[in-house]
Order: structure tokens, then sequence, then C-alpha cells
């Protein structure tokens, strides 16, 4: 009975390293190649990347801890993945929303990168060529030394960004675009078929980007007279006028904007009137700077934005008048600054007004 129990107690202990090394493997605790994530959003597209971090603690790395020719997971532990959640291009090759396992093939002067429909495996051991999703060709080059592997995004525009890995003293850019305003537009009309459709600021938004960045004319011109149809306001029947009057419809623009004006209030008006001013249209600015006076004589505000709207005309003496009208008028703070500020410009004393 002795002896037995020995038998068995000395296979236990040789066993047991393996043991204890299998399980330790398998409990979530501090990783050496710490886990890192980072997000760039490009229009309304979010790419993420998330990785381990090894370090470079003296190694060499190129063509050593890394060889040359040979598939590296770039990263440590399980797949380095990027995720998109549109469509997105990288280095010319078009790829579907999801996420993809990232892999390298590093030499001296040129690296293949790898984007695997494989993002669960560990590491690249069990990388397979037939659940490639891309491949593509980029060129290294030198950067300051990094000890740590680091992905940034960087040359961020409004609908591209570069995706760079660094370590040690190397970086390898890889260029994403996004087709932002393909997706927009398709995005919005399914966003148009939500609760926000039975109101009219929906629809001006819609209209109101695309005649910004000046894509899909007719679905601009379409949605904002669904806006005018729910309810016609200032804003929606002003853009309208401006996109009648870019297609050359200048009478049917006059008419428009002639009804729009009659009904504007104190604040719309005022609006509408810095909107010319910064379009340079200051003649026209004035005009609605002095009909806002005119309509709204005690409103120490409208006769300081006349004031500006003299100022930007080079109308200097009228300014001056307008401002000391509005300071005349017991104006709020801001105004009141806003008044002493453009006098002193104009090289009036303001010492009255700042007992």
């Amino acid at each position: 009975m002795t002896r037995t129990i020995a038998i068995i107690s000395g296979l236990l202990l040789c066993a047991y390293p393996f043991r204890m090394k299998a399980q330790y493997s398998q409990l979530d605790l501090p990783r050496e190649s710490q886990a890192a994530t980072v997000t760039q959003r490009i229009g309304t597209t979010d790419i993420t990347v998330h990785y381990s971090r090894p370090s470079v603690k003296g190694r060499a790395v190129w063509g050593e801890i890394v060889p040359y020719g040979e598939i590296w997971r770039m990263g440590a532990n399980e797949n380095s993945t990027l995720t998109c959640t549109d469509p997105i291009t990288i280095e010319g090759q078009t790829i579907a929303a999801g996420t993809y396992g990232i892999h390298a093939i590093p030499q001296k002067d040129k690296w293949t990168i790898i984007l695997s429909t494989d993002h669960t495996a560990w590491g690249s051991y069990f990388y397979k060529k037939e659940m490639d999703a891309a491949r593509f060709d980029v060129t290294p080059r030198a950067c300051s030394m990094t000890e740590q592997v680091t992905y940034d995004f960087t040359d961020v525009t409004k609908d591209a960004t570069t995706l760079v890995l660094r370590w040690e003293k190397l970086e390898v850019p890889m260029r994403i675009s996004v087709d932002v305003h393909g997706l927009i537009v398709a995005g919005l009309d399914a966003q148009l078929r939500g609760l926000g459709a039975f109101g009219w600021e929906t629809w001006y938004e819609a209209a109101h980007y695309c005649h910004e960045e000046k894509i899909a004319p007719e679905k601009a011109m379409a949605w904002v007279d669904r806006s005018i149809a729910r309810q016609p306001n200032f804003e929606n029947q002003t853009l309208k006028a401006t996109m009648l009057e870019e297609q050359g419809k200048t009478a049917e623009a006059a008419a428009l904007r002639k009804s729009m004006i009659e009904g504007a209030t104190n604040a719309q008006l005022n609006t509408y009137a810095y909107q010319l001013a910064n379009q340079g249209k200051l003649d026209e600015a004035v005009k609605m700077f002095e009909l806002n006076v005119k309509r709204h004589p005690q409103d120490p505000n409208a006769h300081d934005s006349l004031g500006e709207g003299y100022m930007m005309a080079g109308n200097n003496a009228a300014a001056i008048k307008s401002f000391k009208k509005s300071l005349g008028m017991n104006p709020p703070a801001n105004v009141k600054a806003n008044s002493i500020r453009c006098l002193k410009k104009l090289g009036v004393d303001t010492s009255a007004w700042e007992g």
C-alpha cells in the first residue's frame, strides 16, 4: 500500500508542472504584452485596431525577432484585428464591413499586408491563404525609436486616414479611404423613414448637408421641399431660394425670398443679414440690417448689428451713429461690449460708456 501511494505521488509530481502551466494559461491574468485598442472615425465610419504590444527590450527586431519572409501577426498573442463598421478601401483594396485578422510578410524594402477573414486565431500560426480578404504591398520607412508596438491613425481628412504600425525604428503606413458621401446619402434614405421624418428639421438637415457638400442635388431639392411641406420657415425657405439661384431660377428664388423676408422674425432677419455679409453680398446685407431696424426700432441689438453691417461695407460714419444709438438704449452687457469694441476700432472715445 505504501509503495502504491509513493508511485502515485511520483506520477503526480511529474505531471504537476505541465498541469500548472496549462491551468495558468487559461486564467485572466496580466500579460507582458498588454492589449491596446485605437479607433478613428472617418465620416460616420469607425475603424478600430485591437492588438497586443510586445516590447523591444534591447533586442534586434527586424530579421531576428520578426524574421523576413515569414508571416507575422503584427503584434503579440491573439490576432491583431482591424474592424470597420462600413466598407473601406485600404491601399486600393476594397473590403466589406467586418473584422479582419492583420498579418504581414516583412521584407527589408517591402511588406505584404494581409487581411484575413479568420480573425479569432492565435497569432499567425493558423493562417490560411484561402481566408485572405485582401493583400497589398506597402513600403516601410524609418521612424524614431518606439519601444512597444504602436498603431496610430495619422493624416486624417474628412474621407481618409493613414493607419501606421510603429515598432523599434521602423514604421509601416497603410492608406485608408471611405466613401463618406456615398454612405451618408444611402444612410439618409433610411434615417428619413424614422420618427424624425414627421418634423421639418430632419428633411432640412439632410438637404443642407448635401447642399454644403455639393452632392445629390436632386435629392437635396426633394428633401428641402419635404421640409417646407412639413413647416415652411425662414431656414428651409432660405436654403431653397439659394438652391434655386444656383440653378438659374432667379425669378422663382426672388419671389421665395420676398415671401420669407416678409414673415421673418427679428432674430431670423438678423441672422440672414449676417449670412449675406459672410457671402460677400454686403449691399444686400446692409438692406436687411436696415429693414430689421425699421421693424424693431427699440431693439439695441438691431442697431448694433446694423453698425457692424455699415462697418463691413466701409460706411464708418453711419456705423458710429448706429453704435451710439445702441449704447443710448441701455443694451444688454454683451451688446454694449460689442458696440464699445467696434467704436474703439473706429477711433471713437468710448469713456462715456465705460464709467
